[in-house]
């Protein structure tokens, strides 16, 4: 852990590096931010009006310097976080609100929230779940949807049994997101590889691996975020997690591949016992020390062969052993007797 911590505090010094990040930290996630969905409802309003009526052209860049380019991409990214973020809020509400009206209640984090009677209901819009509501809605693939709302559940705030409010399952990352110093596909990347250790670890090393993960994403790019997060992975997982026998049934065996460039393709999935006895039969195969039958040896046996099992000592006349149950050879090609 250390080793990884380093690691990310060298590449955190490297030019470029924290371009978006505020001087002042992380801030934290608003308690209320799900009930103010009229107020963010109207800055989406005046911000798609200003961007109609204001926007800015291939031609307008043309004669910006680098320095000015720069800028104004990074502002770009930075509000194209913000929109990310509102996303995911967006997804988060759709699902509450939806699963609440087909269940019949009204949202714990919106006690006054309800299904107009000029709203259509959720269950007449031909869609099975929430991921093919937001599919055929916002013309987004399933897979989008299902990571919105993956990350939704784990940064944006909880609903207790009692209808009090809960704050997120990670309250770092929340915060990072919030806030646009991280984009949302980097905290979806930071949620998987939590949740995975979630159950391999304790908490304290799993706080410590979000905090270590988000100063990362806030300093790095997606790339380097990758390969830290499975470092982290690997560190807490070492032996990976052990198949079960649905899954042995379903990946275990030797399978033939298409060859190619006149190479044959064999592909292996085997236990470790497995794979431990088919490297010792290979390995003994493949042994250039192990002995190899002479040509002398090949030959005399099978001279002996021809002998033994000729017309001469299968009965016929001229044998030179009389034929017999516990005489006659074994001959290979002809049944035994």
């Amino acid at each position: 852990m250390e080793a990884i911590g380093g690691f990310t505090a060298d590449r955190a010094g490297w030019p470029g590096a924290g371009g978006l990040a505020t001087a002042d930290g992380l801030a934290t996630a608003g308690a209320n931010a799900l009930q103010s969905l009229p107020a963010a409802a109207d800055v989406v309003d005046r911000s798609l009006d200003l961007l109609t009526s204001s926007a800015i052209t291939a031609e307008d860049t043309a004669l910006w310097g680098f320095g000015q380019a720069a800028d104004f991409a990074g502002r770009v990214e930075r509000l194209s976080r913000h929109v990310e973020f509102l996303q995911v809020v967006a997804a988060g509400a759709v699902d509450r609100a939806r699963t609440g009206a087909l269940t019949g209640a009204t949202s714990p984090l919106d006690p006054t929230a309800a299904v107009s009677g000029g709203e259509p209901a959720p269950g007449d819009d031909g869609s099975r779940n929430t991921v093919e509501f937001l599919q055929a809605r916002l013309r987004i693939p399933a897979g989008e949807a299902r990571r919105r709302l993956g990350l939704a559940g784990a940064v944006l705030p909880r609903a207790g049994f009692g209808g009090q409010q809960l704050p997120p399952r990670y309250e770092e990352l929340a915060a990072a997101i919030s806030t646009a110093q991280i984009s949302s596909r980097a905290g979806t990347t930071i949620t998987l590889a939590l949740d995975r250790a979630r159950h391999l670890t304790t908490p304290a090393l799993s706080t410590e691996m979000e905090h270590a993960l988000t100063r990362t994403a806030i300093d790095n790019d997606a790339d380097f975020l990758t390969r830290v997060t499975k470092h982290w992975t690997e560190a807490i997982d070492q032996d990976g997690t052990e198949p079960s026998e649905a899954a042995l049934r379903q990946i275990q065996g030797a399978f033939i591949r298409r060859p190619k460039h006149g190479l044959q393709h064999l592909e292996i999935y085997a236990t470790t016992e497995q794979f431990e006895t088919l490297t010792t039969v290979m390995n003994t195969a493949t042994n250039p020390r192990t002995p190899a039958p002479t040509t002398a040896t090949s030959s005399a046996n099978s001279t002996n062969d021809k002998e033994h099992c000729g017309p001469r000592a299968r009965g016929v006349p001229g044998r030179l052993i009389p034929a017999g149950p516990a005489t006659a050879p074994h001959c290979s090609g002809s049944p035994a007797r």
